[in-house]
Formats: structure tokens, C-alpha cells, sequence
């Protein structure tokens, strides 16, 4: 058994130790939480240590006031008549308590060799000798009465009560209130409705590289344009010999290639042909005018995957700020009016040359699906989107396992949920395995999406208002919504109760 046992919270350890410490020198046996044995049943082992001493030092600070542990080690304390509050911080001291005196030593830190220690000191030994004590009025707190009447008639129980049937209802009150969304994900899918408008769907991008599927046709106009015969193919350095390059009569002429009927799903990529730090272009602004799925994730090496589906319609986008390119094919053919000496029903390699302006190249979907592979130039935080804000249907940011057929979260799912229009509320954060599902949307835009390099992930934001916006796990959902109960639980004036009561 123990003389003394010392109630404090974790952030004040450091006081703490050092009053153990000290008392001990002074001859008085002390208990703390560093004497609990690995293995032992936390909370039994501090209640057996609490009744067992004589005297309970409650160590008061603001964080000691948010405790949940310390405010019941001081309430079984109070009851057993064995209680030493020492309040260290002005208004630390829950109103449950200043029914009572407390030692009043703001800004101590626990020490012998003060005033503070000594009187401390003197009082523990009047405690364990079981005589009155008469705490000096310099150093002691006034008992308040509505402390002592909120010991007597137990206030806490009685607000609760009070509070708590009008808590209850004020939680099944929704606000309508806006959202600011911020996700950081490596994949991200909306439904986007341009009505009558079109809207911008990304801003301009320098790309390093560029691969477009389910290309229609794509035309440009080169000052110089060669092709390399597949046959010479150096397999080793996967290059071309400089005989292999044949030149085609260009003199400013726009050369135009179709998707070809082999079946084949016709794609084209463009790439600097010097391969040198400088971009090899600039994908212009993608413009939708119809309702679209838009698809992004990323893959390796920071490279993006950008699909778009609509129901009608192909895509068409425009590349320009291109010098000396490297264009490879397939699927694709040439206008009729040009003959090779080999087979156009392969994979071709050519060389595009843009040598009085930088040139532009065009190209139109063939159906209504058009996907695009990127690797934008990096910078510490590459925009995507940003100058227009897109009108959203739908969001969805789980995955799809084409293998099992199962929506999982991305491994670097994470975000935030804040409140614009009640800005007392605090935000909500979320992070996987947790998922998020925004639906029934009503005035709800993506207003950016940035490409962080570090982390390899999108970091989109979003507002709005949703009927049906939801996170946590598949069996513990959480209403983002918020509720009257938020704005009654979070408003400014009601702090000091929340305090009291643990809203």
C-alpha cells in the first residue's frame, strides 16, 4: 500500500515523474501509472492502487480536464474523502470539482526546493496523519457554490438528462449545409453533365509522353515525315538503323491516318524524338459537350490513365507545341494516295519533323470510348484541373477488381470532409479501408485535381451539397451530413457545458 497516489494525465508525465521523484525523497511512498506491471489489467491495477491510498495528488491542467481517466480517478477520490486537487493551469479545474478547495500553484512544475512543494508537502502529511487541514488562502482556490451544488444533486446527471432527449432529437434534424471534400487517391470516376455548356475537361498538360487508344483518325501537317521499315528492326538496341528511314514528300501537306477494319483496337503514341529534358508537347484542353464517365487512375512512374465514356459521340483533342516527334501506330493506316514498299497491318514507327513553328496534331475518337495514357511533366504539384469547374452526376472512388468483381479502396485512399457554411464544425478525416460514397448529388463540382509526385496519387477537391454522402467501413457507415445535434454541439457558446457534461 502506498501513501500517495498521483492522478494526472498523459501530457503531463513530465510534472508528474518529477513530484514522484521528490516525495519519495521526502520519505512518502507514491503510486503512478509507471509502476503497472506488463501484462496487468490496466484499469483493475489503478483501482486497487486508488483505494488502497491514503491521500490522491489530482494534477489539474487543461489537458487533465479533458480526461476521462483522471476525471474519474478524482471523482472515486472525492467520494472516498481522500482528494488533493492542485490546479496548474487557470480554469482547469472541472465545475464537478470546485465544490472544493484546491491548492493554487499555476505554472509549477512539480519540484521540491519551492513554496509550492512545501505546502504540498505539508498537506499529504496532515492527510496521512489524518489531521484537519487548512489549506493558507494565498494558495487556495474559493469553493464555488454551483460546484457545491453540482456535487449535492449531481448537475452532470441532471443536464444529461435534460439534454439528452433534446439531443436526441436535434440528431434526426438535417442541415442542408455544403461540403468541401479534399481526397488524396490513386483512382477517381464521375458522371459529368454539361448541359447545355461545354465544359472544359483538363487544363493544358506538357506531356514527356502521350499514348492514345481507340483512335478514329489522326492528321498533321510536318515539314518532314519519315518512316522506318519494320524489317530492319535492330532486335538488341530495339532501335532503327539510319537506312531503315524512308522519307515521305511531305512540302506542308496534311497527312491524315484512319483506323483501319482489321479489328485491331487502333492506338498511337508521341514521344520527343530527341529525348531530351524539354516537353514533347501540350495535350490542350479535352472539351465535353455531352454527359460523360470519366475514369482517372494513376499507374506507373506517375503516369496517368484518363478515360472517357459517353454514350454518343467521339472525342477529339488537340496536341500542339510538338518540334521533333516520334509517332508509333497500330491499326492505323495512311490516306489511299500513299503506297509503302511493306505492310501497313503492323506496328509503325515514324518521325515527324516541325522545324519552322512547332507543330499540332489532331486527333478524333473512334467510338465512344477514348482513353489516354500520359506522363505529365512533373513539378511539386502538376494541375489536371483547375480553370473550370465541373458539374458531377456521380463520384466514385473504389476500385473494381476485374478479377474477383469486388469494389475495394485504393491503397492511398485517404481525406477530408469540411463544413463551409457551419464553420464551427469540425472537419471529418477518413483513410482506407475506410471508403467514401457521395451520391444523390445537388450543386456539386470537382474544382480541382493536382497530381502530387511524391505520393504518387491525385489530391482532388470538391463541393457541393449531396443528399447521400457517407464514409467508415462496409459495416459501420458514418452520415457525413450534419445534423442540428452538430451545430448545438459545436456552437462557440456551448463550450464551457461541453466541457462539464462530455458532449
Amino acid at each position: 500500500m502506498k501513501d500517495v497516489f498521483i492522478s494526472y494525465a498523459s501530457e503531463d508525465r513530465t510534472i508528474a515523474q518529477r513530484l514522484a521523484i521528490d516525495l519519495e525523497a521526502s520519505g512518502i511512498s507514491v503510486w503512478w501509472d509507471r509502476q503497472i506491471q506488463v501484462g496487468s489489467e490496466w484499469d483493475k491495477t489503478i483501482e486497487e492502487a486508488l483505494t488502497a491510498s491514503k491521500c490522491v495528488v489530482v494534477l489539474w491542467t487543461g489537458h487533465a480536464k479533458q480526461s476521462r481517466w483522471v476525471r474519474a480517478e478524482a471523482r472515486a477520490a472525492l467520494n472516498q474523502e481522500k482528494i488533493v486537487p492542485v490546479m496548474l493551469e487557470m480554469d482547469a479545474i472541472p465545475l464537478a470539482f470546485t465544490g472544493i478547495q484546491a491548492l493554487r500553484f499555476l505554472g509549477w512544475e512539480g519540484g521540491a526546493g519551492s513554496k509550492e512543494y512545501d505546502i504540498l508537502l505539508g498537506v499529504i502529511r496532515s492527510k496521512l496523519a489524518g489531521k484537519p487541514i487548512a489549506l493558507p488562502v494565498e494558495a487556495a482556490t474559493k469553493a464555488s457554490w454551483l460546484g457545491k451544488v453540482a456535487a449535492v444533486v449531481g448537475l452532470k446527471t441532471l443536464a444529461g438528462v435534460v439534454l439528452a432527449v433534446l439531443l436526441m432529437a436535434s440528431s434526426f434534424w438535417r442541415i442542408d449545409a455544403d461540403l468541401a471534400i479534399h481526397v488524396q487517391t490513386g483512382r477517381i470516376e464521375f458522371a459529368v453533365n454539361p448541359g447545355l455548356e461545354q465544359k472544359r475537361l483538363t487544363d493544358s498538360l506538357l506531356f514527356d509522353k502521350l499514348s492514345l487508344q481507340h483512335v478514329g483518325q489522326l492528321s498533321f501537317s510536318p515539314d518532314q515525315l519519315f518512316v522506318a521499315n519494320p524489317d530492319e528492326l535492330d532486335w538488341e538496341t530495339d532501335t532503327y538503323p539510319p537506312k531503315a528511314w524512308l522519307a515521305l514528300p511531305s512540302n506542308g501537306r496534311t497527312w491524315q491516318f484512319q483506323a483501319a477494319k482489321s479489328g485491331i483496337n487502333p492506338m498511337v503514341t508521341l514521344e520527343s524524338l530527341e529525348r531530351k529534358e524539354s516537353p514533347a508537347g501540350k495535350l490542350d484542353a479535352i472539351v465535353l459537350s455531352q454527359p460523360a464517365t470519366v475514369t482517372l487512375e494513376m499507374i506507373d512512374n506517375n503516369a496517368i490513365t484518363l478515360a472517357i465514356r459517353t454514350e454518343k459521340g467521339a472525342q477529339r483533342i488537340v496536341v500542339s507545341g510538338l518540334e521533333n516527334i516520334e509517332i508509333v501506330e497500330e491499326g492505323l493506316k495512311l490516306e489511299q494516295a500513299t503506297h509503302l514498299s511493306f505492310s501497313q497491318d503492323q506496328e509503325l514507327t515514324y518521325q515527324a519533323l516541325f522545324e519552322k513553328t512547332s507543330g499540332t496534331i489532331t486527333v478524333n475518337g473512334k467510338d465512344t470510348t477514348f482513353i489516354v495514357v500520359m506522363n505529365p511533366v512533373q513539378s511539386p504539384e502538376t494541375t489536371l484541373f483547375s480553370k473550370t469547374v465541373l458539374p458531377l452526376e456521380s463520384v466514385d472512388v473504389s476500385w473494381q477488381d476485374p478479377k474477383t468483381g469486388e469494389r475495394t479502396i485504393h491503397k492511398k485512399f485517404q481525406g477530408t470532409v469540411q463544413y463551409p457554411s457551419l464553420p464551427d464544425l469540425p472537419k471529418v478525416e477518413f483513410q482506407a479501408p475506410m471508403s467514401l460514397t457521395i451520391e444523390d448529388l445537388d450543386r456539386f463540382e470537382i474544382t480541382s485535381i493536382r497530381l502530387d509526385p511524391d505520393t504518387h496519387a491525385f489530391l482532388v477537391d470538391m463541393q457541393g451539397s449531396a443528399e447521400y454522402v457517407k464514409t467508415g467501413t462496409r459495416n459501420n457507415p458514418r452520415d457525413l451530413r450534419p445534423t442540428m445535434f452538430d451545430v448545438i454541439r459545436y456552437h462557440p457558446i456551448l463550450a464551457p457545458l461541453r466541457n462539464v457534461i462530455g458532449l
